[in-house]
């Protein structure tokens, strides 16, 4: 490691859950943003070396755009994959056997087989279909006062939309639907023991969610490549007959990068919308003004959803990892080390957004946000995602204007995912 430009000591701890445990750390953002724009981070992880801190928008969106410099292939797009001598293979080449862990030229050929089923038009297409079935949810609440907004809104809806679009039929969806909150509860338990407990016997229980977490993968990619197999028997119109017809120098995918598409659809797909549509509702209640802005001037939804985006940046960071020796803002950054782009920070900069601290949803120059990412690697399915924000709540605010959270929400214990699994809130 070279001599950090911005040293101002060890001020943070970002790999650590614990420094999310209220959602973003925004006041050590700015700091950094305004001390150490580059800053050199040391990892708790005793196989970990460090890595370089990237809070400002200017260069994550540099980064982003030069992955000959900036690699998301090796060897992934995760601050850490754990301790190499105990992680599971399997559960492992699925995280880093997918498109979001490619450099070109072989990402652009894995893209390309897909986006057309995320056009403007297939989008728009599916519109129609999910407003009847939003409007058929708050239907269902309609008579309660109170409910869970997370499991009664937030998580059926994008998990409705990716259903429909991998062909996964009714009967299995409730399967998907437990896989993925077993995935995320288990996880939080494992987040929640800190040393302390582990030190005083609770490593069994860490074991026990380990194991869930790792039965909770195996029986994702069982269904996914149960489907795949299904849909090279009988194609059909979907996106997973897509995926499982697909042929890349005469041959089929290989299975980790099966896994992998089918990870990233089905978790990173449904988590990243969920938690933006929920931490979009705790901003409306914070901001009541806001609220009232969205209800009396309709037209402002679209621009509204952006603000949300921008305010939760519902994904806390990506990794890179140096192809080769270079620098950024004077700071020289050695092959193979890593950068990591924090992308709430970079979604607070002032430099890009004035009064950045304030939920407005009138913002002006809320379109510059980049919680979908920048460059090679922007979010497949952002336009799929901003969708789903929008007709949430010009059905929402039309139906319950008055709806506001009534707890504080209860996180998700981690530094990757800004995620939240209850919400209490009236109508």
């Amino acid at each position: 490691m070279s001599k950090p430009v911005y040293d101002i000591g060890q001020v943070c701890e970002l790999d650590r859950w614990e420094t999310f445990q209220n959602g973003q750390p925004n006041d050590i953002f700015t700091r950094l943003r305004k001390e150490a724009p580059v800053y050199w981070h040391e990892e708790y992880l005793p196989f970990e070396n460090g890595f370089w801190a990237l809070t400002k928008h200017e260069d994550i969106v540099r980064v982003s755009k030069d992955p000959k410099t900036f690699s998301s292939a090796t060897p992934g797009i995760l601050m850490s994959y754990g301790d190499p001598e105990q992680g599971d293979p399997v559960a492992t080449a699925a995280l880093v056997g997918n498109m979001i862990a490619m450099d070109p030229p072989q990402h652009q050929v894995y893209r390309k087989m897909v986006s057309p089923r995320f056009s403007p038009k297939s989008i728009r297409e599916f519109e129609e279909g999910l407003r009847n079935k939003i409007k058929e949810i708050l239907d269902g609440l309609a008579d309660k006062k109170e409910f869970d907004f997370v499991t009664e809104i937030a998580e059926k809806i994008p998990l409705w939309v990716l259903c429909e679009m991998m062909g996964i039929e009714e009967s299995q969806r409730q399967k998907v639907r437990d896989i993925v909150n077993n995935l995320t509860d288990a996880s939080s338990q494992m987040g929640n023991l800190n040393d302390a407990q582990k030190a005083a016997g609770a490593d069994s229980k860490h074991s026990e969610n380990a194991l869930k977490v790792w039965v909770s993968y195996m029986e994702l990619f069982k269904m996914g490549r149960d489907m795949i197999e299904e849909r090279r028997k009988n194609p059909t119109d979907d996106l997973m007959s897509v995926v499982a017809n697909s042929k890349v120098e005469g041959d089929g995918l290989p299975p980790e990068l099966l896994d992998g598409f089918f990870l990233l659809m089905v978790i990173a797909g449904n988590e990243t919308t969920r938690n933006t549509l929920t931490g979009g509702l705790i901003a409306l209640t914070e901001n009541p003004a806001e609220k009232l802005k969205l209800i009396q001037d309709p037209d402002l939804f679209s621009n509204a959803t952006d603000e949300m985006l921008r305010w939760v940046s519902s994904v806390i960071y990506m990794r890179r990892t140096a192809a080769c020796d270079t620098e950024i803002r004077g700071q020289p950054i050695k092959k193979g080390e890593k950068v990591v782009m924090w992308y709430g920070s970079a979604n607070r900069d002032e430099e890009v957004f004035e009064d950045s601290h304030l939920f407005k949803v009138d913002r002006e120059d809320a379109k510059k946000h980049i919680a979908f990412g920048a460059g090679e690697h922007l979010c497949l399915g952002n336009r799929l995602g901003q969708m789903q924000i929008r007709v949430l709540y010009e059905e929402l605010l039309g139906r319950f204007p008055n709806i506001e959270a009534i707890s504080k929400p209860t996180r998700v214990p981690s530094n990757f995912l800004n995620g939240i699994s209850h919400l209490k809130v009236k109508i």
